[in-house]
């Protein structure tokens, strides 16, 4: 039977319709094989030995006159922006961290084209060597200045993931600062007590540097007795270590320390270098914080320093004056910072729970100062130094010119003390007799402690803390609270 001609345009309609759906079929079971394809062969590349993470990889002129600049490399080679979803936000991010590392970092871009059609033949090469295929995401190689593959980024990456990778050095700066000694007075229970003050205040202010900065420091006398500078516990040149003995700034002048780096990192102090005994107990020192380059981060931190002094001194009734080793045993008042303590004012350590503390101590006065903390603390630094393996203690005995670095974990709310007192141990006060004359007083302050020597951790020294002293101990302080952590609930910030 004959067709009529609308019959047979619906036919003819209908075929191209099941034609076009076909064809569509088709296309999109292909790129889904594509995209398959893409994805195990994704996985084939991060295994060849060509991008091999933790090897060399190998090298176009380009990149070869980067590293031979001294730069490492974050290398992407984007894929066809047809099918790229992420390629944009990854070469804007890209343009951000090139601010961020300026020349420590080179960042080469390539591609936007697939392999077959890539714009120039260095980027042909580089994805023939990189073994970069089109699968809808840019590539980024991190190679390190040494040439090593460290890291494959497929699409997207934060900052943070390239930093832990390349971490951002800041640079050392210069730090300059003034000390200015002119007298003054302190109330020392009830009495008043003369002094000598770094800028005004006993402590002087706290000088807080990094690891590797340039440390001036200038010295302006404006007291009437003559004064100088030592760097406790820090590594200084030669030109400064001679300065601090020779150098001696008389009433009415100013001199400007050398410049020196700021090393080791850890907790030490600066302190007049003229007649140390008397000029310590007169109030002229100060704490002097390095920062590590990789510093520990903690909720909170806290510096004290203590020291000891002569009621009778400060009442006039003492013959000898201050820090006199005669004297230095009737020393029976303590001050923690510029606080008197008397067992009722104890320094509160406001606190979140849970929040990690830090405590760095020292001690600048003439007798050993312990510590007890019925809560327990780890001992992390001495005199500056890591120690190899942290101790945990309920209590802490401070020695002359020590200094140690303490954590603590505030785990519960409430108020929990720590407690104060000075025990003589037998046998020690001749060795502070013999220690603090006046002719031996410079050498016994000293750049090292007692025991450690420069780059070795003094947990590794055979040297105990708190070491026991053979004889009769004398108590000269009765225990009495001097700090208090107040602990509040609601976790750390």
């Amino acid at each position: 039977m004959d067709m009529s001609k609308s019959q047979k345009l619906e036919i003819r309609g209908q075929r191209k319709g099941f034609l076009f759906l076909y064809c569509l079929m088709t296309s999109v079971f292909c790129l889904l094989l594509l995209q398959l394809e893409d994805v195990f062969a994704s996985q084939e590349i991060l295994k060849t030995s060509k991008v091999k993470i933790g090897e060399k990889v190998l090298l176009t002129d380009l990149i070869k006159g980067l590293h031979e600049e001294g730069k490492a490399i974050v290398l992407v080679l984007l894929s066809n922006p047809m099918q790229c979803t992420n390629c944009d936000s990854v070469v804007d991010f890209i343009e951000g961290e090139a601010k961020r590392y300026k020349d420590d970092v080179a960042f080469i871009v390539k591609g936007g084209q697939d392999m077959l059609g890539a714009m120039d033949e260095e980027t042909v090469t580089l994805k023939r060597l990189y073994g970069f295929v089109t699968m809808g995401e840019p590539w980024t190689f991190v190679i390190d200045k040494e040439g090593v593959l460290q890291k494959i980024f497929i699409g997207r990456f934060t900052g943070k993931e390239l930093e832990d990778i390349f971490p951002i050095s800041v640079p050392a700066e210069i730090k300059e600062f003034i000390l200015t000694v002119r007298e003054g007075e302190i109330n020392l229970g009830g009495n008043k007590a003369m002094v000598w003050t770094y800028n005004g205040t006993v402590p002087g202010p706290e000088i807080r540097v990094r690891e590797g900065d340039t440390v001036k420091i200038k010295l302006v006398n404006e007291s009437g007795a003559k004064h100088g500078l030592f760097f406790h516990g820090l590594s200084v040149n030669p030109r400064v270590a001679l300065q601090e003995q020779e150098i001696v700034v008389d009433p009415g002048y100013e001199y400007t320390y050398g410049e020196f780096i700021a090393k080791p990192a850890g907790t030490h102090l600066y302190h007049c270098s003229w007649n140390m005994a008397e000029h310590l107990s007169r109030g002229l020192y100060g704490a002097f914080i390095v920062e590590a380059k990789d510093e520990q981060k903690f909720d909170k931190e806290f510096v004290y320093i203590l020291s000891d002094w002569s009621s009778k001194v400060s009442k006039g009734e003492e013959h000898y004056g201050a820090g006199h080793p005669r004297t230095m045993l009737d020393n029976d008042i303590t001050t923690i910072n510029e606080r008197v303590i008397t067992g009722d004012n104890p320094i509160i350590m406001d606190s979140r729970e849970g929040e990690k503390i830090r405590i760095r101590l020292a001690n600048i006065g003439h007798l050993p100062h312990t510590l007890r903390f019925p809560g327990g603390f780890l001992i992390t630094h001495e005199d500056g130094y890591i120690i190899s393996v942290t101790q945990e203690r309920e209590s802490l005995t401070i020695y002359p010119g020590k200094r140690y670095d303490i954590v603590i974990t505030a785990t519960k709310p409430g108020r929990w003390p720590f407690y104060h007192s000075i025990v003589m141990p037998g046998g020690l006060e001749e060795r502070l007799m013999e220690v603090e004359s006046p002719e031996k007083s410079h050498e016994g302050h000293r750049h090292e402690s007692p025991g450690v020597s420069p780059g070795k951790s003094p947990g590794d020294s055979p040297r105990k803390f708190n070491d026991d002293h053979e004889g009769h101990t004398r108590e000269l302080v009765k225990e009495v609270p001097i700090l208090v952590m107040s602990v509040t609930g609601g976790g750390a910030k």
